[in-house]
C-alpha cells in the first residue's frame, strides 16, 4: 500500500513571524497553538535569536521536546491577492490544555489548510447551483436569490414547518459561537420551523436532557480534576484515542504517580495513594485500556467490558453495592438531593426491595460482569479512604452512554452515582460528558415541543418542502442512512427534472417551478459545507463556507475553556463565513417579503446586517441570563479585546462580571452552590433496566453478530483527513474488528474485505482480526466516507428525546474479497463526489 512520504526539510518562522492565537479546531479537548505567518522565499536561522521559535537548531533537539515543526504542521498558502505565505502551526507550550503536546490530529492542522496546488484542493470556492443536468458554479447573488425565493415561497404557501433544517450546533471548526448565534437566529427567530435538527441526530435536541433534568450541568469539572481524583472513571470512552491531550496530559500523569505532591498541597492532607486509579466500561478492549493498564498496572486499572448495551443495568448494581456497602454519601443526599425523588430511585433502579443476591445474579447474566468486578469498581468509586474521609472520583461519559440502548436513562443512572457517591462539587470530583467536539451554542429558543419531531422519518413520508443541511452529512452520519439517501435521491430528483426543464429561466420562474415540484412531492435541498459531501451530491444548491483559521471564531472546550481562534488565512475562492451567508439569505428574504407588502415576514427576516463576526459574537452573548444558576456557555461581558489578551488560556465560563472585570469559574457545584432546579437540590431519576427495543431485538434474533462501532483517532466524517495523506493512507477505509473465533468460524484472516448486511442496508470494511472484542460482537468504524456503518443502524430512537441508539444493531457477514484486490482504492486520491444525475 502507498505510504505518504512528506518532504525531508522544512523552512523555520524568521523571528519577526507574524504571530497568531488559535485553538486545534477538532476535538472538545481544544488545545492551544501558535499560528506564524510569513512570506513563501523567507526562512528563519538555525540560531535561536534567528528564529521565531527561539531554538537552537545547530544542535540535535531533544526528543519530545516539542521544539521542531513536523511536516504535517505546515503548508503554503494562497491569498486571495495572489500572495503566498508558508503557515507552521506548533503547539502551544503555555497553554495549560496541552502544555505543548498535539494528538494526531492536532497535528496535522498545517496540513488540513486550504491550498489551491494541493490535497485540499477540493475545497468548496464557489456557490454550485443546479442547473442543465449540473451543478455549476456561480455569483453569491445568483445562489441566494434562488435560495431565498424557495423559503420565502414555501413559508408563504405551506408555513414554518414546511421548512426542514439539520445544521452543526458545536464549536471548533464546526462553527463557534458566532456561526452558532447566526444559524439559530435564523432558524428560531425567523423561519420559526419546529422540524429542525442537530448535525449528529435526527431531532431538535440536547445529548443529555437527563443530566439537566436532574440540575447538573453536563460540562462541571476542570481538567486539573483528573490529576487529583483517587479514581478515574471513563464510561463508553476511548479517551486515547478520541480525547488525546486530556488522557495524556492530565489523567496519564495521575495514573503513573506524577501528581501526587499536586494532591497533597491541594486536598488538605487526606491521605493520598501513590498513584491514581481508572475504571473503564466498555465492550472492547480499547487502546485506552492497553495504554491505562501498561502505564499503571493491571492493579490499579479496572476494564469492565460490559455486553453492549448494558450499561444501566451494571449502573444499578454497582449502585446497589455501594448502598448495601453503605458507602453512599448520605450527608450529601440529605443535604443536597430532592428527598421525593429517592423513593422512585431506590425502588426502579437500585431495586432495594429484592435481595442483593438476586439483584447482583441477574446484572451479571445481563452484563456479562462478575460480582466481583462489580464490587471491585463499587468500592474504587465510593469506599471511604479513611474513617470521614470521602474518595474522590472523576465520573466521565462519552458516546457509548449518548448512542447507548435508551439515552435518557443510561446519562440519568451515572449521574445518580455521581449524586449517592457524593462525587461533585469537589477537587478531583465531578460527572461530565467528555464530549466530541468544541462547544459554541448560543441561539434564541427553539420554538418545538419536547420532544422534538423525528425530522428522518418525516422526510422519508414525504413531509418537508426545503431541506437545508450546514456543516454535516446526514447522507453518510444519520441513523438508517440508507433511507435518507434514498429520500434525498427520489425527492430530490422530482425538483432537479423542474429545475432541468426550466434551465434558461430566471430565478423567479425557476423557484416557482421548484415549488410546484415540491407540491408534487419532491425536496428542495440546500448543503452549506467545506468541501463537496456526499450529502452535498443531492443538493440543488450548495454553498461554500470558510473553514477555521479563515474567519475569527470563539468555542469552549470540555472544561469550558473560552477562547479566541484568530483568523490568520483567507478562505478559498468566495467561500464566506456561515455568519455572512445566513445573513445574505435573510436579507434577500426581508427584501422579498416587503415588496410583497408581507411586514410580518419582514420583520421576523430583519437584523442581519453584521460586519464583523465580533459583532455576532457580542450580539449573541447579550441574551444569556443572569444569576448563579446561569448557561454553561455564558459568556456575557466578554469581548474579542479581552480574549485576544487572556491567549490559549482564556476564561473558563459560565463568566460573571466583578467590579468591571470577567470572571470565570473553575468547577461547579463548590460551597453549596445549588443545582439547576427550581429547589436548588438535585433530581434522582428512576432507571429500571429496559431491555432491548422490538425493532432492535428483531435484528439481534434475525442475525449472528452484534454490531457496535466508534471513532479511531481519526475525525468524524473525514471530511478533512481524507484529503490529508498521512491519514487517508492509514485508514483508506473502514474497517471491523472480529475474534478470532468469529474469524474463523467465517474463513476470515486480516486484510479480507467482507460485506455486512441487515434489514436496513449493507456497507464494507476490510477485516481486523483482534482480541479487543467478545466473540459474537463486530466493531466497526463509523461515518468513513468509502462505506458507512450507518446503513446499517436501525430507525430507533429512545422516545424521551429522539435520541438514536448508533451503537446496538445486528449483521451477517460474507467475504467479498482481499485488500490488495482494491489497491486502486487505497491509493491516495482527494474525495471529490460528483452531484447525482
Amino acid at each position: 500500500m502507498p505510504v505518504h512520504r512528506p518532504a525531508d526539510r522544512l523552512v523555520l518562522p524568521p523571528a519577526d513571524a507574524e504571530l497568531f492565537k488559535t485553538v486545534c479546531h477538532y476535538c472538545i479537548v481544544g488545545c492551544g497553538y501558535n499560528v506564524y505567518k510569513w512570506p513563501e522565499g523567507q526562512a528563519g536561522g538555525l540560531l535561536p535569536a534567528e528564529n521565531a521559535l527561539g531554538v537552537d537548531f545547530t544542535q540535535p533537539v531533544a526528543p519530545l521536546s516539542g521544539n521542531w515543526i513536523a511536516p504535517a504542521h505546515h503548508s503554503v498558502i494562497t491569498e486571495r491577492d495572489g500572495r503566498r505565505f508558508n503557515i507552521a502551526i506548533v503547539p502551544d507550550k503555555e497553554c495549560v490544555v496541552n502544555k505543548g503536546q498535539h494528538s494526531g490530529r492536532g497535528g496535522t492542522l498545517g496540513a488540513s489548510l486550504y491550498r489551491p496546488d494541493g490535497p485540499t484542493s477540493t475545497r468548496l470556492t464557489h456557490p454550485l447551483v443546479y442547473r442543465a443536468t449540473d451543478q455549476v458554479p456561480t455569483t453569491w447573488d445568483d445562489a441566494v436569490d434562488l435560495v431565498a425565493r424557495v423559503i420565502y415561497g414555501s413559508i408563504v404557501r405551506d408555513g414554518n414547518d414546511s421548512i426542514v433544517m439539520k445544521v452543526f450546533d458545536h464549536g471548533g471548526g464546526g462553527g463557534g459561537f458566532e456561526n452558532n448565534w447566526a444559524m439559530g437566529n435564523f432558524f428560531h427567530r425567523s423561519v420559526q420551523t419546529i422540524n429542525a435538527s442537530i448535525h449528529n441526530r435526527p431531532a431538535y435536541n440536547s445529548e443529555v436532557h437527563a443530566s439537566r433534568d436532574m440540575g447538573v450541568p453536563e460540562l462541571n469539572h476542570a481538567y486539573v480534576d483528573a490529576e487529583l481524583a483517587d479514581t478515574i472513571v471513563l464510561w463508553g470512552a476511548n479517551s486515547y484515542e478520541t480525547q488525546t491531550n486530556f488522557y495524556l496530559v492530565h489523567m496519564l500523569p495521575n495514573l503513573q504517580g506524577a501528581t501526587k505532591a499536586l494532591k497533597e498541597a491541594e486536598l488538605g492532607g487526606e491521605p493520598v495513594a501513590d498513584r491514581g486509579r481508572m475504571i473503564i466500561v466498555d465492550p472492547r478492549r480499547t487502546s485506552t485500556v492497553v495504554v491505562s493498564e501498561q502505564a499503571a498496572g493491571t492493579e490499579n486499572v479496572l476494564h469492565l467490558q460490559l455486553n453492549p448495551g448494558t450499561d444501566i443495568a451494571l449502573l444499578n448494581a454497582i449502585q446497589r453495592i455501594i448502598l448495601e456497602n453503605g458507602w453512599q454519601d448520605q450527608a450529601f443526599i440529605d443535604d443536597r438531593v430532592e428527598a421525593e425523588t429517592l423513593a422512585p430511585y431506590l425502588e426502579q433502579s437500585l431495586q432495594q426491595s429484592r435481595p442483593l443476591d438476586d439483584v447482583i445474579a441477574e446484572a451479571e447474566q445481563i452484563t456479562g460482569i462478575s460480582r466481583a468486578q462489580m464490587e471491585q469498581a463499587a468500592s474504587w468509586i465510593a469506599e471511604p479512604k479513611a474513617p470521614g474521609v470521602r474518595r474522590r472520583a472523576l465520573l466521565l461519559y462519552e458516546k457509548g452512554m449518548i448512542w447507548g440502548l435508551k439515552n435518557y436513562q443510561n446519562i440519568a443512572s451515572i449521574v445518580n452515582l455521581a449524586l449517592m457517591s457524593g462525587n461533585l462539587g469537589r477537587p478531583g470530583t465531578g460527572c461530565s460528558r467528555l464530549g466530541g467536539h468544541q462547544e459554541g451554542y448560543v441561539r434564541p429558543g427553539y420554538v418545538g415541543p419536547r420532544p422534538a419531531p423525528y425530522v428522518d422519518d418525516l422526510l422519508s413520508q414525504g413531509q418537508g418542502n426545503v431541506f437545508f443541511v450546514a456543516g454535516c452529512n446526514p447522507a453518510v452520519t444519520t441513523l438508517n442512512a440508507q433511507r435518507m439517501r434514498e429520500t434525498l435521491q427520489t425527492r430530490g430528483k422530482l425538483v432537479r427534472d423542474a429545475l432541468d426543464a426550466n434551465f434558461a429561466a430566471d430565478n423567479a420562474t425557476r423557484a416557482q417551478a421548484v415549488l410546484e415540484a415540491i407540491a408534487a412531492g419532491g425536496l428542495f435541498v440546500i448543503v452549506q459545507d467545506l468541501y463537496p459531501t456526499e450529502t452535498a451530491r443531492f443538493a440543488h444548491v450548495v454553498l461554500p463556507a470558510a473553514a477555521w483559521g479563515e474567519s475569527p471564531i470563539t468555542s469552549i472546550n470540555g472544561e469550558r475553556r473560552l477562547r479566541l481562534y484568530e483568523q490568520f488565512m483567507d478562505p478559498p475562492g468566495i467561500a464566506e463565513p456561515d455568519w455572512k451567508i445566513i445573513g445574505r439569505i435573510a436579507t434577500r428574504i426581508r427584501e422579498l417579503a416587503e415588496a410583497d407588502g408581507n411586514t410580518e415576514l419582514a420583520e421576523r427576516f430583519s437584523g442581519y446586517q453584521w460586519q464583523t463576526a465580533e459583532e455576532v459574537f457580542l450580539e449573541g452573548g447579550a441574551t444569556f441570563g443572569d444569576g448563579v444558576k446561569a448557561s454553561t456557555e455564558r459568556y456575557k461581558g466578554v469581548d474579542y479585546a479581552f480574549l485576544r489578551s487572556a491567549g490559549n488560556n482564556g476564561i473558563q465560563t459560565p463568566v460573571t462580571i466583578v467590579n468591571g472585570t470577567p470572571q470565570g469559574r473553575v468547577r461547579y457545584f463548590e460551597n453549596g452552590e445549588p443545582f439547576y432546579t427550581e429547589s436548588g437540590r438535585a433530581k434522582m431519576q428512576a432507571t429500571p433496566w429496559p431491555g432491548f427495543p422490538a425493532v432492535v431485538q428483531a435484528q439481534l434474533d434475525k442475525y449472528p453478530y452484534f454490531l457496535t462501532n466508534g471513532r479511531n483517532n481519526n475525525w468524524q466524517t473525514f471530511y478533512n483527513d481524507a484529503r490529508i495523506p498521512f491519514h487517508a493512507e492509514r485508514v483508506p477505509m473502514p474497517y471491523i474488528e472480529i475474534s478470532p473465533d468469529d474469524a474463523q468460524r467465517e474463513g476470515l484472516t486480516p486484510g479480507d474485505i467482507v460485506q455486512l448486511f441487515n434489514d436496513y442496508g449493507e456497507t464494507t470494511a476490510y477485516t481486523v482480526v483482534s482480541t479487543s472484542v467478545k466473540p459474537g460482537t463486530i466493531f466497526m468504524l463509523f461515518a468513513h466516507p468509502r462505506g458507512t456503518l450507518n446503513s446499517l443502524t436501525t430507525p430507533y430512537v429512545d422516545p424521551e428525546v429522539i435520541i438514536p441508539y448508533y451503537k446496538g444493531s445486528a449483521a451477517g457477514i460474507r467475504k467479498l474479497g482481499r485488500l490488495e484486490d482494491l489497491d486502486a482504492r487505497l491509493t491516495y486520491k482527494p474525495f471529490n463526489f460528483e452531484p447525482v444525475a
